[in-house]
């Protein structure tokens, strides 16, 4: 079963990195309008208070993408 068939929102977290691949691969996928929430590249050197701080700065963003309202 698909996501859509769920009626579920859906995104992509990714790293700008893999920007451009899963971009393609959603199109291959017949899947051009999967959100994606890009954050920055890289993740594993940074220290865990920087990842942290990352997470709550992209997190609106995320609630934004999955339509969720505040």
């Amino acid at each position: 079963m698909l996501v859509e068939e769920l009626e579920k929102p859906s995104v992509v977290v990714i790293t700008e990195e893999f920007g451009v691949i899963a971009t393609r691969v959603a199109l291959m996928k017949g899947r051009a309008s999967l959100r994606q929430l890009v954050l920055p590249y890289p993740l594993e050197s940074r220290e865990e208070a920087e990842c942290r701080a990352i997470g709550r700065e992209y997190y609106p963003k995320l609630l934004e993408l999955l339509g969720v309202v505040p």
